[in-house]
């Protein structure tokens, strides 16, 4: 029997909620140096996954603009993080559990560590998930590969894999590394935007990790 045992999750948008912290965040940095551009909350949904660098990019072609824009952004979210997030239903549940299983389990994040970790240890994920890759570990983030193949890296008894995230870059990054790829209905882009990547599966629930894993085990 295939077993599908190891379980890779985005972060953010997937297992935390921090949606509308990242949108303050953004909204505060393009009104600090581009004060005159209007941006849409629509255009800024279209932030959520790429890097802060790719996203600011397509504003300016300084390199010292962007690492500006940058540290506005971070500072930003720093100061005003503490509240403004929240762990989605059933995760902690579904995360302890797995972790009682033995499955494999591991954050593969576009975000760098140390803007990550505050909500990831909040709730105390932290305990159960012990393999932590961030844009501080890779040179391709997502939708490359890279990222999926350093977490399973970590891992000496990988049979089935799956990347779980609520972007299409987490679906292309499943993808490329040849695993098994999902994601998650409640993404603020919605469920539409993810089915476009052609994902195997969609989770309408955390809960629904088990129907998957015992599907790829009948199949």
């Amino acid at each position: 029997m295939t077993k599908l045992n190891t379980i890779l999750f985005d972060l953010d948008g997937t297992l935390i909620d921090t949606n509308e912290i990242i949108i303050m965040s953004f909204e505060a940095t393009f009104k600090k140096h581009f004060p005159k551009l209007t941006v849409s909350r629509k255009e800024i949904l279209t932030f959520i996954g790429p890097t802060l660098q790719q996203t600011f990019g397509h504003y300016t072609d300084s390199p010292f603009m962007v690492l500006d824009m940058i540290k506005s952004y971070r500072e930003f979210y720093v100061d005003f993080e503490i509240g403004n997030f929240e762990i989605y239903p059933n995760v902690l549940e579904v995360i302890k559990d797995l972790h009682s299983k033995s499955y494999n389990l591991a954050i593969v994040t576009s975000k760098f560590k140390i803007a990550a970790w505050p909500s990831f240890t909040y709730y105390g994920l932290d305990n159960y998930i012990k393999t932590f890759i961030s844009l501080d570990d890779v040179k391709n983030p997502k939708p490359n590969e890279e990222p999926v193949l350093l977490a399973l890296s970590h891992f000496d008894n990988v049979d089935k894999a799956i990347m779980i995230g609520d972007n299409q870059g987490d679906i292309l990054s499943g993808k490329n590394a040849g695993i098994y790829s999902a994601g998650v209905a409640w993404s603020i882009k919605g469920e539409q935007h993810l089915n476009e990547a052609n994902p195997d599966f969609i989770l309408k629930d955390i809960k629904d990790i088990y129907n998957i894993i015992k599907e790829v085990e009948e199949s």
